[in-house]
């Protein structure tokens, strides 16, 4: 018997009504059953701090538990300014410190993001390359490739996803997720 598959999910956005958040609870309904996808909250991080690295802050810890336990990462991205939003860049410097010490290490990563006419494109580029530096599994899949772009049009006003193609386009990213879970923990068998 096999164990089940954990992700975690987690947005920059701090929105209520978020249309990223809305990604996330998206993905959440289309889990094959031994799958659970835990979304977690940033805005309980305080900010990054390289002097608290060695007594880190609880939120901070249960943060980085959560991240531990988890075999896989489900990101949806704002863009602001064309790039991550700050309150993502602070969860993942967290999660990436102490050097050498890093709970992304070896965790397979999915990334997407709803947004304007650009669909995200900018952010997640740059979440590409940060992600080079934390030592994650592949580093972030590269197909497919998901880019919500006027996501106006593809969510409702409490930033739930009303789009079939966009859904269809969550399901193939998240199996190709959960095919890169599986390849993982096949190489810990072996």
């Amino acid at each position: 018997m096999s164990t089940p598959t954990y992700l975690v999910g987690f947005t920059g956005s701090l929105r209520k009504h978020s249309v990223n958040q809305g990604v996330l609870r998206a993905v959440q309904q289309l889990l094959p059953a031994e799958v659970r996808m835990e979304i977690l909250s940033l805005d309980v991080l305080p900010h990054y701090n390289m002097d608290l690295e060695d007594d880190e802050p609880e939120a901070v810890r249960r943060f980085k538990e959560k991240l531990s336990r988890a075999d896989a990462l489900f990101i949806a991205t704002p863009e602001f300014n064309g790039s991550t939003p700050g309150v993502l860049k602070n969860a993942l410097d967290w999660a990436s410190r102490p050097f050498g010490r890093s709970v992304l290490a070896g965790k397979p990563v999915a990334l997407t993001g709803a947004g304007g006419r650009g669909g995200t494109a900018s952010a997640q580029a740059h979440l590409r390359h940060m992600f080079t530096r934390f030592g994650v599994a592949i580093p972030v899949l590269t197909q497919p490739e998901v880019y919500i772009a006027n996501a106006w049009e593809k969510f409702d006003d409490q930033g739930n996803l009303k789009d079939t193609a966009t859904r269809e386009q969550l399901r193939d990213l998240l199996q190709a997720l959960l095919e890169a879970v599986e390849v993982q923990k096949q190489a810990m068998v072996a």
